[in-house]
């Protein structure tokens, strides 16, 4: 195996001293005359020296990397959410941690311990549905309060009030559900909910039925099913919504949606003619699944730009105050910014 390239091993083939290709390097104030710079440059190249980031951290007080802690890989949003976010990252020369923490509120505690401990520069954080419940997030405040990098919170919690957090008005969304209904000349009208413990399906939830009850309607409970945003609970709730005598249903993710189609077409059902369906999310065209389908839209491109201008901001906060993000009082918990992002219905040409 070629011996990895040193600092020395630059200075040497540049005819400089270390201390001088680490100013240049680092991008610290130096004044180093613009022959020495290109031949710094060069000696790089020749030598395919990649700097020793523990090192680099050792002066910037940075490492370059953030964490994105999120309840389910699996689920087709935290995926596409966690690729625009390492896009936004790169952009900045930062590195993505990408940590699942399988909707647990004990994992979720271990992880942000464990990821304080490795010296990120920032965590965005989907919390648990387990520390949406638990008294409004009491303990989730709690490790996040001693956390000493800047925090934000992504969609779930985003109007908690006390740490930074980004999220979409899920309200407005669920609204804009029912009203594409109604419009349609719907009366009877179905729901599969996410987990309404958890704040953005409670709300998704309480738009769509104070939508239908504007309209002169009602959501019949009978027609309204717990889902848990996975394919198999859209499946599942499609027998008693349909044999309820439903003719459209609003499902709260756009995975679920597919699971009541599903179930639709084994049973001979088509949408449109015999039952409308909308989702929520509009992400399966980021998958290429080939379905097409009427949705409430949360731009997860938005998202991203918005969680991380958002958290880079923080974090340049604190370089800025020599890395004694304790010392700067914390903004990101003393004065919380909250950003709420608005929801789109995106129709289909063709359910």
């Amino acid at each position: 195996m070629a011996r990895r390239a040193t600092l020395k091993d630059v200075a040497a083939a540049a005819g400089v001293s270390m201390t001088t290709v680490s100013l240049v390097l680092n991008d610290r104030p130096a004044r180093v005359s613009t022959e020495k710079r290109e031949a710094i440059a060069q000696a790089v190249k020749q030598l395919n020296y990649v700097p020793n980031q523990n090192a680099r951290s050792l002066v910037t007080k940075q490492s370059k990397l953030v964490a994105l802690i999120v309840p389910d890989i699996e689920n087709l949003f935290f995926a596409a959410l966690a690729k625009c976010v390492e896009d936004e990252c790169a952009t900045q020369g930062y590195s993505l941690i990408v940590a699942n923490s399988d909707d647990s509120r004990a994992t979720e505690h271990d992880l942000l311990r464990r990821l304080s401990s490795r010296g990120v520069d920032g965590i965005l954080l989907i919390p648990a549905r387990e520390s949406c419940s638990d008294g409004v997030g009491a303990n989730l405040r709690a490790d996040v309060e001693r956390v000493t990098c800047p925090v934000v919170l992504i969609d779930r919690l985003a109007r908690c009030g006390w740490c930074d957090a980004v999220g979409f008005d899920n309200y407005l969304g669920g609204r804009l559900a029912a009203q594409y209904l109604l419009e349609g000349g719907h009366k009877r009208i179905g729901i599969v909910t996410g987990d309404v413990a958890e704040s953005s399906a409670a709300d998704r939830r309480r738009g769509f039925a104070d939508a239908l009850e504007r309209a002169g309607e009602r959501l019949d409970p009978a027609l309204c099913v717990a889902g848990d945003y996975r394919f198999a609970s859209g499946y599942r709730a499609a027998d008693r919504i349909i044999d309820g005598g439903a003719t459209a249903v609003f499902c709260c993710n756009d995975v679920m949606a597919l699971g009541f189609r599903q179930r639709m077409a084994e049973r001979g059902l088509h949408v449109t003619e015999d039952m409308q369906v909308i989702g929520y999310d509009n992400i399966l065209k980021r998958f290429g699944l080939g379905w097409r389908m009427t949705t409430v839209e949360q731009s997860v491109g938005d998202l991203a730009a918005a969680c991380w201008g958002m958290l880079g901001g923080r974090i340049d906060g604190v370089v800025n105050e020599g890395g004694a993000g304790a010392d700067a009082g914390r903004p990101w918990l003393a004065e919380p910014q909250v950003k709420v992002l608005t929801p789109k219905l995106v129709q289909a040409a063709c359910a």
